[in-house]
């Protein structure tokens, strides 16, 4: 049982130094580059006080001139200074503290182009997670010693807490070798103040030396990161192997140290070859004293878990946190995290074991939930996937924090009032623009397909769900992709849309609309249906990949453009016989002036005429009324008209014309049609997101 305990925080402690080695990977060098802006922003004061540092300069040089032309009077026997020269100097020294600020700022933009350069350059090697050293320390070590003895677990810890304890050993000399060179930008005008007189000039060299030498260490910062990042990527690949078959885990190892400490002292051998420049770092005595503290930590641990076996988990004053810390780390790696589900389902089936075994892996997992352990995907599963009736429940914090383990497209989102059980999860999902949801989901093998709006999403175990979404922020959980009607865009359109035709081009041109081209040069609009109501016109549903529908709006009918004017009559008569040919009665003219609304009107030489109307945009007529297809393929509703005269009035100047007490007016010939088909609306909007749940399976 012991063992079983030792090995468990072993486990942890690695993977704690990797996921800590992780998550500051690469972000020093993106934060600290040759610009002050972390400078300035983390130390505002400095930007504050650099006028005061200026004035402080001017008056350090007036003291000095003043100084050496005091020395002159003496005569040779003070070996002054001529007061010509040293008058020159000293005013283009305090020029210089003047145009300090920007003096430093274009020497940082020099050194910005080599940093530049060695942070653009792309190494394969460098995709890598630091979460993997410890699994393949680990499984180089079996070729020597027995991993699951005592010898192979304390080996692993030292191997790998030295690795990263040098790497943050690193990463603290690059932030104090990027503030020396803040420090020395920041003060530049003190350097500048004791330039002028050649009593002083040295030091003032020596200061232009420790500039350049900085500015140096902050470009192989650079070098020296990637470089042994780099190296962790190329071991993770072959395990320490070289290209002759030689190496191995222990010689990489040393070698990625040797690197480090290299990379550590580099300051020293700067220093050693003359150039001027701060040494930074820690001394050796504090890398001992920080390995005794995590030994310790670890015995302290040791006992914490020793005292819950023996005394019923009473606690332990002074090792609290380590306590607490090995409790969630060692719960959320064993056995998929099995106790810490039992220890806060509420009924239903346990996983983990009985009797007092189990008991004590509860106990832990309570521990574990307390202190910031989060499920994973597999014990999220063990309850949702299950009927009601065994399942359980889970809820609170750690529901909130877990769920994103089991429905990964919730893991951009903060949730909270998370309820999951068996076949159903229900959650308040916040994005990132503050927008709140709640969000419904429904286990597919257990509820009907629901009627309403729903996407269908997969989890972790792979099982299908309905996700329904109500609130202000619920369209992200049903929308498709931004798309910009490029040809370019195939590959993401039949990814989002499986069943649109091969060179359908996309153009999202609203909230849940998007406007669809084809290649044969069709158009339509498309309609989520989360936003809209059902339309009433014809249209198609179009489904995308995750089970949303879209109604897709059946295009319009083109007509040809008919000319105006009596003049145009034959080549109007022409063009229509052309686009309809299967209306045979002859024609007299064609009014093509209501083209843009879906209608246009054609007479007959007997005065009548007929209303041709898009099928696609009008509902079909009450009365009698035929269907005609174009040329093209679209649908036409023909109603028939009479001839008829109307009299209208007369106007002259916008003002009526009266023949004595009556309206003069003219007779004009005219059809008149008995019924006009009403046109259809464009979709409405959803009210809300919220529809009905679906029905459970039986």
């Amino acid at each position: 049982m012991l063992d079983w305990i030792f090995e468990g925080i072993v486990n942890w402690i690695s993977s704690i130094v990797s996921q800590m080695m992780d998550a500051v990977s690469g972000l020093f060098l993106q934060a600290l580059g040759t610009d002050m802006t972390a400078m300035e922003e983390y130390f505002p004061f400095v930007a504050k006080a650099f006028t005061v540092i200026q004035y402080t300069a001017w008056a350090v040089l007036f003291l000095i001139t003043v100084w050496q032309l005091f020395r002159v009077f003496g005569g040779p026997i003070t070996e002054a200074e001529n007061p010509w020269t040293l008058l020159a100097r000293s005013s283009i020294f305090a020029l210089l503290i003047g145009y300090a600020r920007p003096i430093f700022m274009i020497t940082l933009d020099i050194a910005r182009a080599p940093y530049t350069a060695l942070m653009d350059i792309s190494m394969t090697a460098e995709d890598f997670t630091f979460a993997g050293v410890e699994e393949a320390l680990s499984n180089g070590l079996t070729t020597i010693v027995a991993v699951v003895s005592v010898v192979g677990l304390l080996l692993l810890v030292i191997l790998e807490i030295s690795l990263g304890w040098n790497y943050f050993k690193l990463l603290l000399e690059t932030v104090e070798r990027y503030i020396v060179v803040g420090v020395l930008c920041y003060t530049s005008p003190l350097a500048f103040s004791i330039g002028a007189s050649k009593t002083t000039a040295p030091v003032f060299k020596s200061w232009c030396r420790m500039v350049g030498s900085q500015l140096l260490l902050l470009v192989m910062n650079v070098w020296f990161l990637r470089g042994f990042n780099s190296s962790v990527g190329q071991y993770m690949g072959n395990g320490g192997a070289l290209s002759t078959g030689q190496g191995s885990i222990f010689l990489w190892l040393f070698c990625a140290l040797a690197f480090l400490k290299t990379a550590q002292k580099f300051d020293s051998y700067l220093a050693a070859m003359g150039l001027n420049v701060a040494q930074t770092g820690s001394s050796m005595g504090m890398e001992l004293l920080m390995a005794a503290r995590v030994i310790s930590g670890v015995g302290g641990g040791a006992r914490s878990a020793g005292s819950v076996f023996g005394k019923g988990g009473s606690t332990v004053t002074g090792t609290g946190a380590a306590a607490s810390g090995f409790a969630a780390g060692f719960a959320s790696k064993f056995k998929g995290n099995s106790y810490v589900r039992d220890a806060v389902v509420d009924g239903g089936i346990r996983m983990g074991a009985g009797g007092s075994v189990g008991f004590v892996g509860r106990a832990f997992g309570g521990m574990a939930a307390r202190n910031g352990a989060a499920l994973t995907g597999d014990s999220i599963s063990s309850v949702a996937s299950r009927s009601p009736n065994v399942s359980g429940s889970i809820a609170g914090d750690i529901a909130d924090r877990s769920l994103g383990n089991y429905m990964p497209q919730l893991g951009g989102y903060q949730l909270k009032d998370t309820q999951i059980s068996g076949g159903q999860i229900s959650t308040v999902a916040t994005s990132a623009n503050g927008q709140s949801s709640n969000v419904e989901m429904y286990h597919a093998a257990q509820f009907d397909k629901p009627d309403g709006p729903h996407s269908v999403i997969t989890a972790s175990d792979g099982s299908q769900w309905y996700q329904m979404a109500s609130g202000a922020g619920a369209g992200a959980f049903y929308d498709a992709p931004a798309f910009s009607g490029d040809i370019s865009e195939a590959a993401q359109v039949a990814q989002a849309f499986p069943d649109a035709a091969e060179g359908t081009t996309l153009r999202t041109v609203g909230d849940g609309v998007i406007e669809a081209s084809g290649a044969d040069g069709s158009n339509s609009m498309w309609y989520n249906s989360a936003y809209y109501d059902e339309p009433d016109a014809p249209h198609t549903i179009m489904q995308s990949a995750n089970g949303v529908d879209w109604y897709a709006m059946q295009q319009h009918a083109q007509t040809p453009e008919f000319e105006s004017g009596a003049a145009a009559a034959m080549y109007n008569q022409a063009q229509f016989q052309e686009f309809m040919p299967g209306y045979e009665q002859q024609i007299s003219s064609v009014d093509g002036s209501g083209r843009a609304d879906g209608h246009f009107e054609v007479r007959h030489e007997n005065g009548s005429g007929t209303m041709f109307f898009d099928t696609a945009q009008y509902a079909a007529p009450r009365g009698d009324y035929q269907v005609f297809e174009d040329a093209r393929g679209g649908q036409w509703y023909a109603v028939r008209g009479e001839a008829s005269v109307e009299h209208k009035p007369v106007y002259e100047n916008g003002k009526p014309v009266y023949d004595g007490e009556n309206v003069r007016s003219v007779s004009v010939e005219t059809v008149r049609y008995k019924q006009t088909p009403a046109r259809f609306a464009e979709p409405k909007p959803r009210k809300n997101f919220g529809s009905k749940p679906p029905r459970r399976k039986r």
